[in-house]
């Protein structure tokens, strides 16, 4: 039984394949180009080498018929070469890692002269395997250093299959990296300066009157000796009316020794059973990623009726602003102060319309927001709202501890400066395997009012079934509770904070069925000390159909217990239900039709969306209502043109009113060599990519696609802390003159750090000999090619042509004819490789020696 493999090497048509033949066990790449194309011919190994084969250890050589090969016009040198066990050709060769069975994705390895693999940082770092000790590396030729893998973990077998182009390997549990627990292999260090821009322009505009609407969310920092300092400013102008907050400035490092981190200055208390409040000072904390956690962020949901932007405060502070299409939303990951504060909603329509609806702190806790282990916190509290009172000085800690796997506790004191002392804990159980359990209790005592109080929730979450999930909320206080930033408030009557929640209940249900779709609902009431009420209904139902799918919501907003005009303004009632029908174009197109009824109004309408391109994406949309019947045009495309990301969008609605608006966001690195301007904002950890100097080279990153500038650089914006994060060049991108080593990286980096990843690459020259004898007739395909050292590099396939590259074109290159008979390959080239070609071609003469 004779194995085959076509190595197909595309040459612009002209070469199909480098065909290569071998038995049972392995004369991988021996046979080249026996018949031509990408056929294979027949050669005959030692009976002992057909029925096994023998593991990658064993090095007992296959007896190959010589006649036969001389018969099939292949050099007999040629199979010596292969005759011991299958092996790769020397050089780097893109193969698919298997570690343990499990496929590692594809990485450029690179063989020496005996076909052995050459174990280089890039290739362990993608196995996740360990890298051993410095003394352990040895030079390869033409592949960087080469760690001895198997004298440091000597149970390792390593298995060659060049027929289906993969490299296998065992190891044992000792070589593997796993990340949750070992942290000692992570890049630190690096200096960095950082800009984080996102701009926000609107203007609306009828007979009337003119709005305009403007903001500037900005962020500076720097980075250095894993240290890293933020300051995070937003300033908002609306009719004229200018506002600035500062949201905060801080220094943070994590010491990796204790697993915790530290943060100076204006910050919020974190990791905490208490609100987080914003304080000015200093506090000591677990740092997540180290404790194998993740901190992620709330997610809110709403129904706007046109194109309207998104304010979302808590504690007062302006935490969140965006804007959003027609029809339903969802902002998930909304970056919080705290954990325990309601989040206030604004939805501010087109057309000047106000809609607020409340995000009930409770239901918040969906994931633990303390981590095991001990935190302090000790500063002056600071206050965003113009109506605070006083910003006392603080003191907390709180102390979290694993019993097992599915409980946890955290408990913590808090004194203040206004004579408030509160204790709290908290208590995370996953009561089974689909169901989870948040318990959350504060006893308080406000000295300067001289009220007591309490207040508890209770968060669960259950699956019920394979399709059904479900989960309830509930928070309760006494009259004369108070949290710290109720404190620095000012005082209604009847003892209470104004505006503060009595009570308050939440409920959720999902449903999915394979037939019927999904479904979905969630209910949240409160209820002040005053005897407002708010109330907030929301379902969806959802179906996809073979060629198009329907989706449907509603919404209801129920306001009680309010006579101003304010508040009746502002916190208004409604119902609102949207339904569309999507039909999916192909390549990222779609279009959708759709229907929106709001208190009464009626509204229909179609849109267009394509997402085609990495560059530009658009929208268009046209709708129409039924109390007036006028007709509304709206548009916006985004840009992303490699280094910002660009947003326009033009509104018109009926006749006389019109609105514009405009976005713009990116960051921008100063580093030590030179500044790099990134599409997305830059976060704690990043890296700065180098592509040797190729410019608009496209890489695939954590936060989405960049490109290289003018000198070979792109911004990794974002890396996970301790944890190995994925960066690939898409090498279809790459100028056809130049190859790569390795277009993967798998970077692994401390907090704070500024990692260079660097990606060599290689300006390639690329050779298509047609080659002749002094008589003028083509050399017989099969003959080997060697160098100046007798070293096999190639084989002379149809049509006597020979395909080099590189260093192979400066060397003295023979060809051994099946007669026995040697000759010297002869050629001229340019002097400069063209750079738009893969290769070039040349006319070539064997004068025999």
């Amino acid at each position: 039984m004779v194995l085959c493999y076509s190595e197909a090497r595309v040459f612009q048509g002209v070469v199909r394949c480098l065909s290569v033949c071998a038995g049972f066990r392995s004369l991988v790449l021996a046979v080249a180009a026996l018949v031509g194309g990408g056929a294979c011919g027949s050669v005959w190994a030692s009976p002992a080498g057909v029925d096994s084969v023998p593991g990658p250890a064993s090095n007992a050589a296959i007896q190959f018929d010589l006649e036969v090969l001389r018969h099939r016009g292949i050099d007999p040198k040629v199979a010596e070469f292969f005759s011991r066990k299958p092996r790769f050709a020397q050089g780097v060769r893109r193969v698919t890692l298997l570690v343990n069975g499990a496929s590692r994705g594809a990485v450029d390895a690179s063989f020496d002269t005996e076909g052995r693999l050459c174990f280089t940082r890039g290739l362990l770092e993608q196995g996740n395997l360990k890298v051993p000790q410095e003394q352990g590396l040895s030079k390869a030729v033409g592949a960087g250093h080469c760690y001895d893998f198997v004298r440091a973990f000597p149970q390792t077998e390593v298995q060659l299959l060049p027929g289906r182009q993969e490299v296998a390997l065992v190891v044992s549990a000792e070589a593997l990296r796993p990340l949750s627990e070992d942290r000692g292999v992570f890049q630190r260090g690096g200096n960095a300066a950082l800009l984080n821009y996102d701009l926000l322009g609107m203007q609306s505009q009828s007979t009337r009157m003119t709005r305009r609407y403007t903001s500037a969310n900005t962020e500076l920092g720097f980075n250095a000796g894993d240290w890293l300092v933020r300051s995070r400013q937003l300033l908002t102008e609306q009719n004229g009316v200018r506002n600035f907050q500062s949201l905060y400035t801080y220094a943070q490092k994590t010491f990796v020794g204790h697993k915790s981190m530290v943060q100076v200055g204006e910050i919020n208390i974190g990791n905490s059973v208490f609100p987080g409040a914003a304080i000015t000072g200093v506090q000591v904390m677990p740092d997540s990623a180290l404790q194998g956690q993740s901190r992620g962020g709330a997610t809110v949901e709403g129904i706007a009726q046109s194109q309207a932007r998104v304010e979302i405060r808590q504690a007062g502070a302006l935490i969140h602003t965006t804007l959003v299409p027609a029809g339903p939303f969802r902002l998930p990951n909304i970056q919080l102060l705290n954990a325990n504060t309601d989040l206030d909603v604004k939805v501010i329509e087109a057309s000047g319309e106000q809609r607020n609806f409340t995000v009930a702190a409770a239901s918040l806790a969906q994931f633990s927001y303390s981590a095991p282990g001990y935190s302090l916190a000790a500063g002056k509290v600071r206050t965003f709202r113009a109506r605070s009172m006083q910003s006392p000085a603080v003191l907390t800690g709180t102390g979290g501890w694993l019993f097992n796997a599915q409980n946890k506790v955290s408990a913590g004191l808090m004194l203040s400066q206004s004579q408030y002392r509160a204790g709290a804990f908290t208590l995370d159980s996953s009561v089974t395997p689909n169901t989870s359990v948040n318990l959350r209790g504060t006893l308080a005592s406000a000295g300067e009012e001289g009220v007591k109080g309490a207040e508890a929730s209770i968060n669960l979450n259950t699956r019920l079934t394979e399709r059904l999930s479900a989960g309830v909320n509930t928070t309760q206080r006494t009259e004369g509770f108070r949290d710290l930033l109720d404190t620095t408030q000012r005082q209604g009557g009847g003892g209470y904070i104004s505006g503060l929640s009595r009570e308050q209940y939440g409920a959720s249900l999902s449903w999915s069925d394979p037939l019927l779709g999904a479904f979905g609902a969630s209910y949240s009431t409160s209820t002040s000390f005053e005897g407002r009420g708010r109330q907030y209904l929301s379902g969806y139902w959802g179906k996809t159909f073979k060629y198009f799918s329907i989706n449907a919501n509603i919404e209801r907003i129920m306001n009680s217990g309010g006579s101003s005009s304010s508040f009746r303004r502002f916190n208004a009632s409604g119902n609102a239900a949207y339904l569309s029908v999507s039909v999916p174009l192909g390549n990222n197109r779609s279009m959708s039709t759709y229907a929106s009824k709001r208190n009464g109004l009626t509204r229909f309408g179609s849109s267009f969306s394509d997402s085609s391109s990495d560059f530009a994406s658009y929208q268009l949309a046209a709708e129409s209502n039924s109390e007036d019947h006028q007709r509304d045009f709206s548009g916006s495309l985004n840009l992303l043109p490699r280094y910002a990301r660009l947003n326009l969008g033009y509104s018109k609605y009926g006749t006389d009113y019109t609105s514009y608006r405009g976005q713009l966001s990116g960051g921008v690195v100063m580093h030590e060599d030179g500044v790099t301007l990134s599409p997305y904002p830059l976060r704690d950890t990043f890296a700065v990519a180098k592509v040797g100097d190729v410019s608009g080279v496209r890489l695939s990153t954590p936060s989405g696609p960049v490109w290289t500038d003018l000198w070979g650089r792109a911004v990794v914006s974002q890396l996970s802390a301790y944890q190995a994060s994925r960066v690939e060049i898409a090498t279809k991108t790459l100028p056809r003159n130049v190859d790569i080593q390795n277009g993967f990286k798998a970077v692994t980096a401390g907090r704070g750090s500024v990692n260079k990843v660097d990606f060599p690459v290689i300006t390639t020259r690329r050779v298509l000999l047609r080659t002749r004898d002094v008589q003028g007739q083509i050399l017989a395909k099969g003959a080997g090619v060697f160098n100046a050292e007798d070293q096999f590099v190639t084989s002379v396939v149809g049509g006597g042509k020979i395909f080099l590259t590189n260093d192979q074109l400066s060397e003295r290159l023979t060809v051994r004819l099946g007669d026995g008979n040697h000759c010297l390959l002869n050629y001229r080239l340019p002097d400069k490789a063209d750079p738009n070609v893969y290769f070039e071609s040349a006319d070539a003469t064997c004068n025999l020696f």
